[in-house]
């Protein structure tokens, strides 16, 4: 052994008290690296600390074998979860150019040729929370400040416009809200578990698409009733991805200073067909949706973070929107601190006579928090967070708890 290896295997037996697993300890450090095994005696402390632990060389042993079981079933190195971001600003906006499909071109059916696994949400990298608001606001159409990251540092502020496709259009079609979010996630998780569906046309552009069943969409929601869904909850879902094909957004790109790039319109459903039929209880809804190139193009190349699943199960849905704001991140930085009334403005929230007052501020996320905190991100690690008292405001304080255990080269 090496000298930094005779250190962390000195410090595991102190701090364990455990000289009898001596074998148990260097096995875990010749196999996994000095590195990660500081990384759970870390864990083993900070446990320590918080609480007393009756057997902490049981506890590193447990924290040891999971990172062990998890290095040698590996088939390739795990896909970083932090691949939120593009590299530069230049690739974020030069990748959300559309795809150009054949005039009458009759495509392909495919699937990837490495399909995500369907366990997750594949997630596009450039929608952020800002993409959606509350069922609450029923304004038509409004002009926002979209925050974009890209992994050399590089935050750019970029107006976004909702619910129209163009900032001179005189249609306004509405705001996709956090229901239509939960669809879309559904639709998503559909697509990956059908083995990432795809339509091939004969320029060699390729378009996401799922055919999936009313019930099938409605069991991914996690609705109790999904065997046997009413006509509300048919006409609920019709409605919900009909609206998702009809709302536009549009980005001013004319500050950034791109070449002969003004501004991005798109979508984030490109088309959409659907099949009623008698079932033997009622009725029965076939969907065939396909996903914009934009989002298309996102998930064919990767460009996307897994999201657990259980996110769409929450039921609150400012809750819900703080998940979306939160995990990136504490997946960059492990904790995050914003005052409440900041935190009313970051998300977009449509107006309410809640954020005028710190009280009604602090009941208000106090009862979203409460089933929010210790859910799990997709990697296993829990979100702790909680409300305290700030110096001129209530403050969010928020952290992830744990270690990253899961595998996720196939999403």
């Amino acid at each position: 052994m090496n000298d930094q290896e005779k250190y962390v295997l000195s410090e595991i037996i102190r701090i364990t008290g455990d000289s009898k697993s001596r074998t148990f300890w260097i096995k875990a450090i010749k196999e996994i690296g000095c590195s990660r095994v500081e990384q759970d005696l870390g864990e083993l402390k900070y446990q320590t600390h918080k609480e007393e632990k009756r057997n902490p060389g049981a506890y590193l042993t447990t924290l040891l074998k999971e990172r062990m079981t998890s290095s040698a079933t590996a088939k390739k190195p795990a896909e970083k979860l932090n691949t939120y971001f593009e590299k530069t600003q230049q690739d974020l906006f030069r990748h959300l150019k559309p795809v150009p499909i054949p005039h009458d071109a009759i495509g392909v059916s495919e699937n990837m040729p490495a399909p995500y696994s369907g366990k997750n949400i594949p997630w596009p990298t450039f929608i952020g929370p800002e993409f959606f608001t509350l069922s609450t606001d029923k304004r038509k159409s409004d002009k926002i400040i979209a925050q974009f990251r890209s992994l050399d540092g590089n935050v750019t502020e970029v107006p976004l416009i909702r619910g129209k496709i163009s900032p001179d259009s005189n249609e306004e079609f509405g705001i996709p809200n956090i229901q239509h979010w939960r669809v879309l996630c559904a639709l998503q998780i559909a697509w990956a578990q059908k083995q990432s569906g795809l339509i091939k046309y004969e320029n060699r552009n390729k378009i996401c698409s799922v055919t999936v069943s009313a019930k099938e969409l409605a069991k991914i929601l996690g609705w109790k009733n999904w065997q046997h869904l009413s006509k509300k909850d048919l006409r609920w879902l019709r409605d919900k991805i009909a609206k998702l094909k009809a709302m536009p957004y549009h980005l001013l790109l004319e500050a950034l200073g791109l070449k002969d790039l003004k501004g991005f319109g798109f979508y984030l459903i490109g088309d959409v067909c659907l099949l009623n039929k008698k079932a033997k209880r009622g009725e029965e809804t076939i969907f065939n949706v396909s996903f914009s190139s934009t989002v298309s193009w996102q998930l064919l190349n990767r460009h996307a973070v897994i999201r657990a699943k259980e996110m769409i199960h929450i039921r609150s849905e400012l809750a819900c929107q703080i998940w979306m704001y939160l995990e990136p991140i504490l997946r960059t930085r492990g904790e995050h601190f914003i005052g409440l009334k900041n935190l009313v403005n970051v998300l977009h929230l449509p107006k309410a006579d809640w954020h005028k007052y710190k009280s009604d501020r602090n009941r208000k996320f106090e009862r979203a928090l409460k089933e929010l905190n210790g859910q799990r991100i997709a990697d296993g690690r829990k979100m702790i967070v909680s409300i305290s008292k700030g110096l001129y405001d209530w403050q969010l304080e928020s952290r992830l708890e744990g270690l990253a255990i899961k595998q996720l080269e196939n999403y």
